[in-house]
Order: C-alpha cells, then sequence, then structure tokens
C-alpha cells in the first residue's frame, strides 16, 4: 500500500456533475489492478474537513506515463470538495487497496469474448478493466446504461477497445430505449457467447443483471460500492451481506469485487 501527495494533472468535468481527475502517481501505476480502489483525502486546502477519505475505484492506470485516474459523480461535500483540485495542485492518495477482477485463461489462438456491463458512474471501473482484458488478447463486449444521455458514459478507451459497444437509456434520449436488462435481452447472442461478465452498477441493476447471467449461465464478477471509514478493513463499516462465512463481509479487503453469485442483494 502506497500512502503519498500525488500531483494532479487535470481534474475536469466532463459532463454535469461528473469529474475526469489525472493525478502523476508512477508508484501507484505501476501495481494497480483493475477493479482495486484507492482512499483520497477530500480537501483540497490541507484542513481536516471532510475528515475520512473518500473510495474511488481506479479508472485507468499506466505505468508508462505513470498515471492514475479516477471518474466520479459530485454527490456530497466529499466529492465537491474532490472537484476543487486544480491542475499542478496535489492530492492526498492511498492505495492500491481491495481485491480487483480477475480474467480467465486464454485459450491460445482464441480471443476469448467478455462482456463488460456497467450502469451510470459504475462505468468508472470497467474502463481499466477493458483496456487490461484486450491488451491481453481478449475480445471486449461492452453494454452500457443509463437513465438518459446525460449521465451516459462512454468512454474514449471503451470505444478504442471493445469489439461491440451498445448503450441505452431509460428515457430513449440516446442507443436503445430501454434498461440495462432489456438491452442484454435485445444483444441476447453476443452477451451468451461470453464468459465471464463484469458488472458495476446500482445495486438493483446488478441485482437484474446477475440473475441474468445466471439463466444465461454466464459466470459474473460483481464491484460493489461502499460508504467506507478506513478502506482496510479495520472498522468494519462497509460489510456486505454475502453467502461467504460469515455472511457480512468487508468490502473493502474481500471486495470490492465478489462473485455475482455470493451476494445477497437487498429486495
Amino acid at each position: 500500500m502506497i500512502i503519498e501527495k500525488a500531483r494532479v494533472i487535470s481534474n475536469s468535468e466532463i459532463k454535469l456533475g461528473y469529474y475526469f481527475l489525472r493525478l502523476f502517481s508512477p508508484k501507484m501505476a505501476e501495481v494497480a489492478e483493475p477493479g482495486q480502489f484507492a482512499m483520497l483525502r477530500c480537501s483540497y486546502n490541507n484542513t481536516s474537513d471532510p475528515l475520512l477519505r473518500r473510495p474511488l475505484s481506479f479508472h485507468d492506470a499506466s505505468w508508462k506515463k505513470g498515471e492514475i485516474s479516477f471518474l466520479y459523480q459530485v454527490k456530497g461535500k466529499g466529492t465537491k470538495e474532490l472537484s476543487r483540485l486544480v491542475a499542478n495542485g496535489s492530492a492526498d492518495v492511498m492505495g492500491p487497496l481491495g481485491t480487483g477482477f480477475r480474467l480467465p485463461k486464454v485459450s491460445p489462438g482464441k480471443r476469448q469474448p467478455i462482456a463488460i456491463i456497467g450502469c451510470g458512474v459504475g462505468v468508472a471501473p470497467l474502463v481499466f478493466l477493458a483496456s487490461t482484458a484486450h491488451n491481453r488478447g481478449y475480445e471486449v463486449r461492452t453494454f452500457i446504461g443509463a437513465r438518459s444521455e446525460s449521465s451516459l458514459l462512454v468512454d474514449p478507451i471503451l470505444v478504442a477497445k471493445s469489439s461491440v459497444l451498445s448503450t441505452a437509456t431509460e428515457d430513449g434520449s440516446a442507443g436503445y430505449h430501454g434498461n440495462i436488462v432489456s438491452l442484454l435481452r435485445n444483444k441476447e447472442s453476443l452477451v451468451a457467447e461470453c464468459g465471464p461478465a463484469y458488472v458495476c452498477g446500482p445495486e438493483a441493476a446488478m441485482a437484474a443483471v446477475v440473475s441474468l447471467c445466471t439463466e444465461l449461465g454466464i459466470p459474473c464478477q460483481v464491484s460493489l460500492e461502499s460508504i467506507m471509514a478506513c478502506g482496510v478493513g479495520a472498522c468494519l463499516g462497509c460489510t456486505c451481506n454475502t453467502t461467504r462465512s460469515p455472511n457480512y463481509t468487508r468490502v473493502c479487503t474481500e471486495g470490492p469485487v465478489f462473485d455475482g453469485e455470493e451476494v445477497v442483494f437487498c429486495d
């Protein structure tokens, strides 16, 4: 684990309320894995308010450039303060933390298709995965859902690395008119060939996608979000309900990535 003050390269609003933060952190960029996260101190002026760090999944990490990046939505005081970081300033970062995504072995001479499924800002941890998987010889098929065009986050890396990229919005303002499960049903032949699927988004959406994957016989992994105080498993503030023993499992250390079938989603 690395704790450092990383130089801010840029911190730009890419859509209303959504920000893309790039940091120069060669050591962290070299060891970060898709699905892992970092804890960022949100005060841009070195005060202790807000006190707790915020967990953000790595959006990407480039050891060649020495850069790590995060995609986040401004939701409260912490992320509002984070959005005030400016280029050439510094960000207090702790990471990489958690357990990331697992890719199966690639069969020789075959580009195995995998499904990347994200809803809203849940796209954030999946971009790093898509890039890594493509570079390791997988065929990436991406399916993205959102409520409307204003919250549809189609990253250029996903466009470049995906052989299939389909989008849907619930209000029909962009892409297929429907939710993420409707989109997957519409593209079922493309989805059914994949294995595994990698999912992130609101809990209800993930639960529905996991159910569909089970129906299609596709293994899936989900990336969970949780409020965290420490990020290292000490405070037990981020437990989730799973089929593991004990049933309540720490998102920060045992996760944030879990097999979809072991997560007990709320009704």
